[in-house]
């Protein structure tokens, strides 16, 4: 009798600790899937909320607006702009959209009263005149014993092929102040600029007037165009202040627009 009523007590705490055991473990799965629920949920409601945000500080455009053209060594230009929408810049024989003027008097003015007097190198360029701009850098390249390929290769990374460049959109400046003009080392148009004080003050200011840096530093796998602190490109002062402000490439910036 006693024996049994032993069996019997152990079969009773075999079950209580079985149940505990299981309650336990159950209670811990569920919580567990409570957390990652919640953790999932809270992740959801911050990815909405950084796309709200997004929506709600990106600025309205289109990639088919006329400010926006994406025009590189791999996105070539479909049609020559009207020349009815060039005009010369005053003071120049150069030539712009007519649209960008104002846009660039004001930049001039502004970077005049920092101390920075612009000196204007190239604006708008015909696909005929590029091209002589182009072979001239493959002349140079091949006078200094480089094969004609590899001359070929060398200018692409500062200049583009006739119909790639930007400088056909009328959208497009070279730009340097006088400072660097009268007293630059070597050549007039290299990346040394970047670290001059006017440089750095249009890289600052730019966008203000609604110009970005165009080939920033370190962003020459995306535009296919080593850094060029002197070229800028007008896409208007919200498109601009948002691409600078977020460190991106007009590429970069187009990648977006498709997205909204």
């Amino acid at each position: 009798m006693k024996k049994a009523l032993r069996t019997i007590s152990l079969m009773i705490i075999g079950i209580v600790v079985i149940y505990g055991i299981n309650r336990f473990v159950t209670r811990k799965v569920v919580i567990e899937d409570l957390d990652s629920s919640f953790v999932a949920s809270e992740k959801e409601t911050t990815q909405q909320k950084a796309k709200e945000k997004k929506k709600e500080t990106f600025p309205e455009g289109s990639i088919d607006d006329w400010n926006l053209i994406l025009v590189g060594p791999e996105h070539p230009l479909e049609k020559d702009i009207p020349q009815e929408n060039l005009v010369e810049i005053p003071g120049s024989v150069m030539q712009l959209d007519r649209r960008v003027i104002e846009p660039y008097e004001k930049l001039t003015q502004a970077a005049a009263q920092a101390g920075y007097p612009l000196a204007l190198v190239s604006s708008y360029r015909s696909v005929s005149y590029q091209e002589q701009v182009f072979n001239d850098a493959v002349y140079q390249y091949m006078s200094q014993g480089m094969t004609e390929e590899a001359a070929i290769k060398e200018t692409k990374k500062t200049s583009t092929e006739p119909g790639y460049s930007e400088h056909h959109t009328g959208l497009a400046i070279d730009v340097v102040d006088t400072n660097w003009q009268q007293n630059y080392p070597r050549v007039l148009l290299e990346p040394a600029y970047g670290d001059e004080p006017g440089a750095k003050w249009l890289a600052e200011h730019a966008r203000e007037y609604g110009f970005i840096v165009r080939y920033p530093d370190g962003k020459e796998d995306i535009t296919k165009i080593t850094y060029e602190p002197w070229h800028f490109r007008y896409v208007g002062v919200e498109h601009a202040k948002y691409i600078e402000e977020h460190h991106l490439t007009l590429e970069e910036y187009i990648d977006l627009l498709k997205e909204k």
